[in-house]
């Protein structure tokens, strides 16, 4: 909650719905993020949508394993929708919380990885569940979705679980909903959902304003940049650094892919109404004068 609402030009306040990535429920992978949002006045809601890997281990995992069953060590393993439903539901009941429920607020969504497949199949939901209108996004940014599971590259016993889940979330249905303008943030290195299995899943997504741009990596300063799977997380240290680096295609750290990409593009399109497929980014300079390697459209409505 702000301890200020912003209101904008039309009076009313901005809520941020931010939908974690698979087993990636615990807040501090986001937190810098989060509290970025908040501090500027926005309502953000944050939902753990699955069952386990609510905070972080006393101390690192040592195993892909232990985070697989920190997920689902109750032995349930549910299905996609389950999940959603579950971040409909809390995110619906917060609402009334905050007392945005019945009055007129503008809704803004974010989601990495399987959020980010959520979080594009969020306004299917809405309808399919008859939820209030005010949950409905006025636009939609994306850092790394799936479009289905089916395509997700985990290895070993995550990449196991996933498999087992039930495949029922999938942009090919829920993409007819999308309606307001849509970027998807990708990076070009990205090996868990690699670039390429967003072409035609793309051309799915309804409305003509949205566009898939690209990050890239960048190592000739230190520390570089990396545009892998978890550019958009800020903390992995629940896995050493050799696990994150093969599990999860990265290490969350904080630098100007979010600085100047992922949250630099949320908060031109909140604060300042830009369109998600509008969007321009500046990755400036490294010490040397050197520009950091540029973000670069993939797919737009003109070219899928």
């Amino acid at each position: 909650m702000p301890e200020t609402p912003f209101l904008g030009e039309n009076s009313q306040p901005k809520a941020v719905i931010y939908l974690h990535g698979f087993d990636l429920g615990a807040s501090e992978i986001y937190r810098s993020h989060l509290e970025h949002l908040v501090k500027q006045g926005y309502y953000v809601f944050y939902p753990n949508f699955q069952t386990g890997f609510c905070s972080f281990p006393n101390s690192a995992w040592k195993t892909a394993l232990e985070l697989a069953e920190e997920l689902v060590g109750d032995g349930l393993i549910d299905s996609q929708e389950k999940w959603l439903k579950n971040a409909l539901k809390s995110v619906s009941t917060a609402y009334q919380a905050a007392n945005l429920a019945n009055v007129p607020v503008d809704t803004y969504l974010f989601g990495h990885s399987l959020g980010g497949l959520f979080a594009l199949s969020w306004a299917y939901y809405i309808e399919q569940e008859h939820l209030p209108e005010n949950l409905l996004p006025q636009q939609v940014l994306v850092a790394d979705p799936l479009p289905n599971t089916n395509v997700a590259n985990i290895p070993g016993p995550l990449g196991d679980l996933i498999k087992k889940i039930t495949d029922d979330v999938d942009v090919q249905v829920t993409g007819a909903a999308l309606t307001m303008p849509v970027a998807i943030l990708h990076g070009d290195d990205d090996w868990v959902v690699p670039k390429d299995e967003w072409k035609q899943p793309f051309t799915y997504i309804k409305t003509e304003q949205k566009k898939m741009f690209l990050s890239f990596t960048d190592d000739r300063g230190c520390p570089g940049m990396y545009a892998n799977h978890e550019q958009a997380t800020v903390n992995t240290s629940f896995f050493d650094t050799f696990l994150a680096l093969t599990v999860l295609d990265g290490v969350g750290v904080e630098n100007d892919l979010n600085w100047r990409y992922i949250w630099y593009g949320l908060d031109r399109v909140i604060r300042y109404g830009e369109r998600a497929d509008l969007l321009n980014f500046d990755m400036g300079n490294w010490s040397n004068g050197q520009p950091v390697h540029g973000i670069e459209v993939f797919l737009d409505s003109s070219n899928p």
